[in-house]
């Protein structure tokens, strides 16, 4: 039962990007932290009481002892430990840890964080949890999405921009338009994931609707929000996803290549476009406003500058997280501030993950945190050889048609495509830590001499 209640907790949390707290100094981010700390605390002292009391505790440690050894499990642990001694040994501690109202982002948040990951692996070793956790993840997006509409209708003790104000962008529960779209990107990749396995061949059927129609959705409102980094993220992952489909079958490969490149001359020329008038008029036109001389991307060189002079003062751990604004202040260019236009890009954050993560970590925790996805591809690709499960025990990955193994090589690309002009807040977070949780499920062999759990 404890091991339930657990897992109750890890669905739970998911829930966190719903809330919007008025309350609060900063509505959209407080609650949504506080309420997936507090869940994974939950989920965590259940799973103790559960190794304690339970008789199939033993069973439930030798699979936590299998994840904290895993490849997978090594490299996150890796990356919490460098996030943890960059806070300990950086300019200030306090602060690092703690972090502060307005972002939630400190070493408490990623100890939480690396929490749900473990928990996640251990205790979701069937494909119905992480089914669940999908649908739990589908229903949290779909109520986000409907906070973005009461927002848009003007209802009382809502907040967000109204519909029909210049230059919308749906936001949803999210509070930032650019971080609802990468969170749309997240949620459209889990639900192909499971358009291509368990509803494979229920598409046309009364069971396939719901996916198919959340697909649509997802890929709608991620337009909507009308982010350039994450259509560039879309449109990369989708190339990389043709990619190792055309590898993958031999016989699509021309169609695939085809498709690939079709995708890539069609935005291109939307792009070229982009002034047209039958353009402009599109709800997501923003999308194709591709320009290295956009002053949004100006503001991003400067700062990245910043970043990296940074980074070179304190080139092992870094400043320490939370920390940028000491770089930003230190390393100030003026050009970032013009008279007309103000600041740019928010000042303490580089607006960039590697350049974040290099000023505010060092390179020890940036290697950290780029071991887990090289890992992750490494392992992907050894266990991914084999076309079919040939032992009852054989890792999932064996075992999956090739469009869902083409789905899972493309969702850490679209990531880090969209990371190159945003920094990771919680949902971003949140969202990768799961994925990682379902890679070490489906990268690691399946526990088949393990006695059944009563609590599943």
């Amino acid at each position: 039962m404890s091991f339930k209640i657990s897992k109750f907790f890890l669905y739970a949390a998911v829930f966190a990007i719903t809330l919007v707290t008025t309350s609060t100094l900063f509505p959209f981010i407080v609650g949504k932290y506080a309420w997936f700390r507090s869940s994974v605390d939950f989920a965590l002292i259940f799973f103790l009481v559960g190794l304690i009391k339970e008789s199939d505790g033993n069973a439930y440690l030798e699979r936590f002892r299998r994840v904290i050894k895993s490849p997978l499990g090594i490299a996150v642990s890796a990356f919490t430990l460098m996030f943890l001694l960059a806070g300990t040994f950086g300019v200030n501690p306090a602060n690092s840890f703690w972090s502060n109202f307005e972002r939630g982002e400190g070493g408490l948040q990623i100890i939480h964080l690396y929490g749900f990951f473990l928990l996640l692996a251990t205790l979701f070793n069937e494909e119905k949890n992480w089914i669940k956790i999908f649908w739990c993840s589908f229903a949290t997006a779909f109520i986000s999405i409907g906070y973005g509409f009461l927002a848009g209708w003007g209802v009382n003790n809502i907040i967000g921009p109204a519909f029909g104000t210049p230059n919308f962008r749906f936001q949803g529960s999210i509070g930032n338009p650019a971080y609802f779209a990468t969170y749309m990107i997240f949620m459209l990749f889990f639900a192909l994931y499971l358009l291509f396995t368990k509803y494979r061949g229920q598409i046309r059927s009364v069971k396939g609707l719901p996916i198919v129609f959340s697909v649509l959705v997802f890929a709608v409102f991620l337009f909507l929000a009308a982010t350039r980094g994450a259509f560039l993220a879309l449109i990369v992952s989708s190339v990389f996803f043709l990619g190792f489909l055309a590898f993958s079958k031999k016989e699509w490969r021309k169609w695939l290549i085809g498709l690939a490149v079709f995708v890539v001359l069609f935005v291109s020329a939307m792009v070229v476009l982009k002034d047209n008038p039958l353009v402009k008029k599109l709800p997501f036109a923003r999308v194709f406003d591709i320009s290295f001389s956009a002053q949004t991307f100006s503001d991003r060189r400067v700062i990245w500058k910043m970043a990296w002079d940074g980074f070179k003062e304190r080139p092992v751990l870094g400043m320490g997280p939370e920390n940028f604004l000491y770089v930003f202040d230190h390393n100030f260019n003026t050009t970032y501030y013009q008279p007309p236009a103000q600041f740019g890009a928010w000042f303490d954050r580089a607006h960039n993950i590697i350049f974040d993560y290099l000023a505010e970590i060092g390179i020890l925790g940036t290697l950290a945190y780029l071991s887990i996805f090289i890992v992750f591809y490494v392992e992907f690709l050894r266990r991914g050889r084999e076309k079919h499960a040939v032992r009852a025990d054989a890792p999932k990955m064996t075992g999956l048609p090739a469009a869902a193994k083409a789905v899972i090589f493309a969702l850490p690309v679209a990531y880090f495509v969209q990371g190159m002009v945003l920094f990771d807040i919680l949902p971003t977070y949140l969202n990768i830590f799961l994925f990682f949780g379902f890679a070490y499920y489906l990268l690691n062999p399946s526990q088949t001499k393990e006695h059944k759990t009563n609590e599943q």
